[in-house]
């Protein structure tokens, strides 16, 4: 079965809005054994809106749509969707009663205007919304086709997807859904990666075979399709190509790994910042159960604060300046003193795109990792800019402490630029 999403919003058209909604859908529908043929935005007027239905239902034979399902003038969707299909919009009174104990459990008087998110087009099921007020829309049309209508705030739009659109389309049948695996790596960069993995299955051909990189790594996915007899020998030379870099089949958060790890074994980590902001803190508090192995962090920005709520020496400060191995050394163990953690990270660097020196160039990035043993600092250079430089910094801290807690940091095979510190 084939699909086309259609994202509405004069948000989306302006650059006020990214759309990460289709990016989203597309993925999920794809487990499901739907394939998204098309993606189209458009702004909130009708006729473009109904335009977009016909390309949509041309193509394909389910038809989804998010946005302009709220309460303002500007929210466009539900008349656009009775026009297309020649209906009435007709208020729900369970919908409407719904959305009335929603106010209510807030202690909030309801606006007159919210009554309008429980009008519907005649023929339309509504699909509860848990996190939201707008519920969806599923409609079954004439000649089995689908027109599938979501809200356009993520959270609510995932949640009434997950919990009520799933299902049904699973109900229908959806797809021929794929043998696809997923290997999730870090620490190689993208070509690399793909010459190991070509080369390892030479012998079947590259057909199935994607690579998703970004700043926090690089998916390997393998659609090994059906009645491949090869799939089996094709997954396992390719799983040994990619396995010092792979870090969960399953599982894209590194933060999740190294935190399952942590809670089995008993021990916990804490940060010291500099350069991240304290990205590396929030990526592992985004970790359910984190209070479990995760004490706290320090954001240390200014030499002050790093020697004052760390501990780094004055002189080392003096010394070596705030971005060197020996202030990176010194965080890492000030965190876990602190905190009094098995483990502790810390990160220092230079951001940009100002503040470089021929010395220490914009990019330049030091990240120690401090264990019972010793503590291990690594040299990098990032220099795409100040938000990627701080997601990889992060990664590739918590990719030293992944490598550690697997028993594998002393033998690893590093592709991603970096050197270790001695000092």
């Amino acid at each position: 079965m084939n699909c086309v999403i259609i994202s509405i919003g004069d948000e989306l058209l302006d650059g006020r809005t990214l759309d990460s909604n289709s990016a989203w859908l597309a993925g999920e529908l794809g487990g499901l054994g739907i394939r998204v043929v098309e993606c189209i935005t458009v702004p909130d007027e009708p006729e473009r809106i109904i335009r977009a239905l016909r390309r949509g239902f041309d193509i394909s034979e389910i038809v989804i749509t998010t946005g302009g399902l709220g309460p303002t003038d500007d929210d466009l969707t539900r008349g656009a969707l009775a026009e297309y299909l020649g209906v009435k919009l007709t208020r729900d009174n369970r919908v409407l009663d719904g959305i009335k104990e929603i106010f209510a459990g807030r202690g909030i008087i309801m606006p007159p205007n919210v009554a309008r998110e429980a009008l519907i087009p005649v023929g339309a099921r509504p699909l509860k919304n848990s996190v939201g007020v707008a519920p969806g829309l599923f409609i079954p049309m004439n000649d089995s086709r689908l027109l599938i209508a979501l809200p356009g705030v993520p959270p609510e739009m995932r949640a009434i997807f997950c919990e009520e659109l799933a299902p049904l389309l699973l109900e229908r049948g959806g797809g021929i859904r794929p043998n696809i695996e997923s290997l999730f790596t870090v620490g190689i960069p993208e070509s690399a990666l793909f010459e190991r993995v070509s080369r390892a299955s030479s012998g079947f051909g590259t057909e199935g075979l994607a690579f998703y990189p970004s700043n926090i790594g690089v998916e390997v996915r393998i659609d090994t399709g059906a009645g491949d007899n090869n799939a089996a020998e094709r997954l396992r030379l390719i799983r040994e190509a990619v396995e010092p870099w792979r870090y969960s089949n399953s599982e894209k958060s590194l933060p999740a790994v190294v935190g399952g790890l942590l809670s089995r074994s008993g021990r916990t980590v804490s940060t010291a910042e500099s350069c991240t902001g304290g990205l590396l803190s929030s990526r592992l508090v985004d970790v359910p159960g984190a209070s479990d192995w995760f004490p706290g962090g320090i954001v240390s920005y200014s030499n002050e604060a790093k020697a004052e709520m760390l501990g780094v020496g004055r002189d080392i400060l003096e010394k070596f300046g705030a971005v060197s191995p020996q202030v990176a050394l010194s965080m890492a163990s000030g965190a876990a003193r602190l905190f009094g953690s098995t483990f502790a990270l810390s990160t220092t660097g230079i951001a940009g795109p100002s503040g470089g020196t021929d010395e220490k160039p914009v990019g330049l990035v030091y990240y120690a990792l401090h264990t019972p043993e010793r503590t291990f600092v690594r040299r990098n250079r990032f220099t795409r800019g100040r938000e990627d430089h701080r997601y990889r910094t992060s990664q590739s801290a918590l990719a030293m402490l992944w490598l550690w807690l697997e028993g594998k940091y002393k033998d690893h095979p590093w592709e991603d630029g970096s050197r270790e510190i001695e000092l």
